[in-house]
């Protein structure tokens, strides 16, 4: 009898051990399958293992580009950072999906502002802005120059001013003065309405003027733009200027990324050239890859966009490869 209670409890332990087994090697695939799915619904996608879309958001018609022309610059932007660099095999990082309004596509905007609008004021006026000293120091000259032409022009035209101001008021009054008498006798009349087309003749040079004087304040203001622009984006030590009769924004950024966890989007606000155009978007979708600011003045990745090359540079290539885990 002790022999069969004992056979029976070795029965019941082997049992339970092999079901205990069975159990744990579920439990464990379960932990497996749990980690999979946290790993694919909450975690983010590793950078770079798949492409990021993009699409054209805000597109102001002010710069007098068409759409295809700026997408064509986006298209050379994405393609300084797809095509092969030396060891780099280069891999599609972006992806235009047109029309494309969800929160996860980055947005690129072109917003024309008064930035843009200072850079064409000078290039009208045959003026090529430039991020370095000389072109900062050339154009400190030439607003200089305009602005001591302005004042001077100013203070004449305000004497003006104030003359006719002083003989249009007299002439009002003697003519209100003769209408209290009942009229003015012909001659008086004549020599009034003589007086009358003078100042008439002369109100239209005031106003000629006027216009002259406010086109040399909009010559000056975007030379003031440009010129804090400059100073910020060189780093220079000196003070700043003021714009007449306007007040401008302090922040002069040619582009810029920026995301709110929800939202990712880059505004282009001032380009000289399609070459600075192409080189300002590479440099923001290299912002929007997750790539810092690199030390290398000929990157694309340098904090100011005064180089030429329309390819990576090394510190570009170190920086995307240890983005994107690169070996």
């Amino acid at each position: 009898m002790l022999s069969l209670l004992l056979f029976f409890i070795a029965n019941i332990s082997m049992i339970y051990i092999i079901l205990m087994k069975k159990v744990l090697k579920i439990f464990f695939y379960f932990i497996i399958l749990g980690a999979i799915v946290y790993s694919v619904v909450f975690q983010k996608p590793l950078p770079c293992a798949a492409p990021l879309p993009y699409t054209l958001g805000k597109f102001d018609n002010e710069f007098n580009i068409s759409q295809s022309y700026f997408l064509s610059a986006l298209s050379d932007a994405e393609a300084i950072w797809e095509k092969s660099q030396g060891d780099y095999p280069g891999r599609n990082l972006f992806d235009y999906t047109p029309r494309n309004s969800t929160s996860d596509v980055l947005k690129i905007n072109l917003i024309y502002d008064y930035r843009q609008k200072a850079t064409s004021k000078l290039s009208s006026l045959g003026i090529v802005v430039k991020d370095n000293r000389n072109s900062y120091d050339t154009i400190k000259g030439q607003f200089a120059a305009l602005k001591d032409d302005y004042l001077t022009q100013k203070n004449a035209f305000n004497a003006l001013i104030k003359d006719f101001n002083q003989r249009q008021l007299a002439y009002k009054n003697e003519v209100s003065s003769w209408n209290n008498k009942g009229g003015a006798p012909q001659k008086e009349y004549d020599r009034l309405q003589a007086v009358q087309m003078a100042l008439n003749v002369e109100s239209k040079k005031l106003q000629t003027m006027q216009t002259e004087i406010n086109s040399k304040v909009d010559e000056i203001n975007a030379m003031v733009v440009v010129l804090n622009r400059l100073a910020d984006t060189l780093n220079l030590s000196v003070d700043k200027y003021n714009t007449i009769g306007a007040e401008r924004g302090e922040s002069f950024e040619e582009g810029v990324y920026y995301s709110d966890g929800t939202n990712n989007e880059i505004d282009i606000y001032e380009f000289s050239s399609r070459a600075k155009l192409v080189r300002v978007l590479a440099h923001e979708l290299g912002h929007a890859l997750g790539l810092p600011h690199v030390a290398d003045s000929k990157a694309i990745m340098y904090e100011l966009n005064q180089g030429n090359n329309a390819t990576l540079a090394k510190a570009d290539l170190d920086a995307l490869k240890t983005r994107c885990g690169i070996k």
